[in-house]
C-alpha cells in the first residue's frame, strides 16, 4: 500500500485552497498532486490500480469525497502533517506545544476544539524549525517574524522556495563550490529575491524577513538530512537483526 506524501509546496497549496474564496478546490489540488506522482501509471492505463493502492488519511478522504473545507482537530493536524516529506509529527509533541511550549502563539482552538488554517500552518512551521532551533529561540523568532507576515503566508513562501533550490543548485555560478557555502549562498539569494517584491515592507523589515526565510530553508534541509541519517541507521539495525 502506497502512502500519500506531500512536498511542503504541495501542502502549502492545499492549505491555501482551503481559504475562503480560493480559486482551486482542495480536491483539485490533491488530484493534481497525485497525477504528477503517477504519470507512468496514467500513461500505461493502470491509474485505477495505483489509486486503489494509495492510502489516504481520513482528513484527505473527506476533502476528496465531498470537496469540503474542513476544520482541524489536533489529530487531524498530526495526520495531515505526517504526510509531509521528512517530518516526524507525534500527537504528544503537538499537545505539549498547545498546552505549554507555544500556547501564547497557537492560542485556543475554536468551538468544537477545531483549529484555523493559520494555526495549522504554525504547527507545520514549528515542526520544521525544531530541527535546528530550541523552543525558546523559536518563540523569539515568532515574536519578530509574525509582526511582518501571517503564518500561512510564511509557510507557503519558504515551501515554494525550497522546491526552487534544486534548479538554483544546478545553475549556481558562485566563486566557491564547496557544499555548505554553495547552499548557504543560494538560500540567501532565494530569500533576497523573494523579499525584494515585498514593497509594503521597509528596508529593515525586508532584511528581517529575508533572514527568517533563510533560517526556515536551512531548517528544512536539516530535517531532510536527519531523516536520511535515520533511514540508514534503521537499515543497519534491521539488517544486523538488532532489537
Amino acid at each position: 500500500m502506497e502512502t500519500l506524501t506531500f512536498t511542503r509546496k504541495a501542502m502549502s497549496t492545499l492549505l491555501l485552497s482551503l481559504q475562503v474564496g480560493a480559486t482551486n478546490s482542495p480536491r483539485t489540488v490533491i488530484q493534481d498532486m497525485w497525477r504528477e506522482n503517477h504519470e507512468q501509471e496514467l500513461a500505461q492505463g493502470t491509474s485505477m490500480s495505483a489509486f486503489i493502492s494509495t492510502a489516504f488519511p481520513s482528513i484527505i478522504e473527506k476533502m476528496i469525497k465531498s470537496d469540503t473545507h474542513p476544520s482541524f482537530s489536533l489529530h487531524d493536524i498530526v495526520s495531515l502533517g505526517s504526510q509531509i516529506e521528512y517530518t516526524h509529527f507525534s500527537i504528544t509533541s503537538v499537545q505539549n506545544w498547545v498546552k505549554r511550549d507555544f500556547k501564547d502563539f497557537i492560542g485556543h482552538a475554536a468551538e468544537g476544539k477545531k483549529y484555523s488554517l493559520q494555526q495549522v500552518a504554525l504547527f507545520f512551521i514549528i515542526e520544521d524549525l525544531r530541527s535546528t532551533l530550541d523552543y525558546d529561540t523559536i518563540r523569539k523568532f515568532f515574536q519578530i517574524v509574525f509582526q511582518l507576515i501571517h503564518p500561512l503566508d510564511f509557510y507557503s513562501s519558504y515551501a515554494k522556495l525550497f522546491e526552487e533550490l534544486d534548479e538554483r543548485y544546478r545553475n549556481y555560478k558562485g566563486e566557491r563550490s564547496d557544499f555548505v557555502y554553495k547552499w548557504d549562498q543560494m538560500i540567501n539569494e532565494a530569500a533576497k529575491d523573494y523579499v525584494a517584491h515585498k514593497t509594503d515592507l521597509s528596508g529593515e523589515q525586508r532584511e528581517t524577513l529575508q533572514t527568517a526565510i533563510h533560517v526556515a530553508l536551512t531548517s528544512v534541509h536539516t530535517s531532510c538530512f536527519q531523516s536520511l541519517s535515520r533511514r540508514y541507521v534503521h537499515g543497519m539495525v534491521f539488517l544486523h537483526n538488532l532489537h
